[in-house]
C-alpha cells in the first residue's frame, strides 16, 4: 500500500506536535514513543514509520526550525546589498508564528541548538555588522559572538514574553542596536 503523501504529512504533524507538548512539560529523556503516540492517536508501529526513536523525531524537528532560519539568511537576506528587512517582514512573520514557543524550549533545552543557530547568523554579521579590518581574529571573534548571543537572546526573550512586542518593532530594535550608525528597514 502506497502512502498518500497529504495522509503522511498531517501524521507527521500530529507526531511532532504531540511531542512537543510533551517536550514542554519535560525533558526529553523522560519521553516515551508511547506517550506520544497516544496523544496523537496512532499506535507505535506508526511512530517508528517516521522516527527511529524520540532523539530521531526531536533532530526533525530541530532541523526543521534551523532550515528555515537557513533559508531566511542564505537565500533572502545575504542575497542583498544591504541589510533590509522590510522585504522579507511576511516570511520573518510567519517563521515567528509557526515556530513561536519551539525556539525558546530548544535553545534552554539543547546547547548545540543555539550554536547551530549562531553558525547560520554569522555570515549575516560578518557581511553586514562586523566592523572591515583594524581588529585581530580574536577580537573579531570576540565581537561576532557578542552580537550572535544578544542577537539570539533578545529574540528568545521576545518569543518568551507574554505581552509581545511587535515583530517589526523587535527588528527596529536589534538593527538600529547592531547599527546605530545607519538607518536600515
Amino acid at each position: 500500500m502506497k502512502k498518500q503523501p497529504h495522509v503522511t504529512e498531517q501524521t507527521r504533524a500530529n507526531l511532532t506536535q504531540a511531542f512537543w507538548e510533551l517536550y514542554l512539560e519535560r525533558p526529553i529523556e523522560k519521553i516515551t514513543v508511547r506517550e506520544i503516540t497516544e496523544r496523537a492517536g496512532y499506535n507505535r508501529a506508526t511512530f517508528y514509520l517516521y522516527y527511529r526513536d524520540v532523539y530521531d523525531l526531536f533532530e526533525q524537528l530541530e532541523e526543521e526550525v534551523l532550515s528555515q532560519v537557513r533559508e531566511l539568511v542564505q537565500q533572502r537576506l545575504l542575497s542583498e546589498e544591504q541589510l533590509d528587512f522590510s522585504h522579507h517582514m511576511d516570511f520573518i512573520v510567519k517563521l515567528a508564528q509557526r515556530f513561536d514557543g519551539l525556539m525558546p524550549r530548544l535553545m534552554n533545552g539543547d546547547p548545540s541548538f543555539g550554536e547551530r543557530m549562531k553558525e547560520i547568523i554569522a555570515p549575516l554579521l560578518d557581511r553586514f555588522i562586523m566592523p572591515e579590518g583594524g581588529l585581530e581574529a580574536d577580537e573579531q571573534d570576540i565581537l561576532r559572538e557578542f552580537y550572535l548571543s544578544g542577537l539570539l537572546g533578545s529574540i528568545n526573550a521576545w518569543l518568551a514574553s507574554n505581552g509581545r512586542v511587535p515583530i517589526e518593532r523587535l527588528v527596529e530594535l536589534i538593527v538600529g542596536a547592531a547599527l546605530p550608525a545607519r538607518t536600515q528597514s
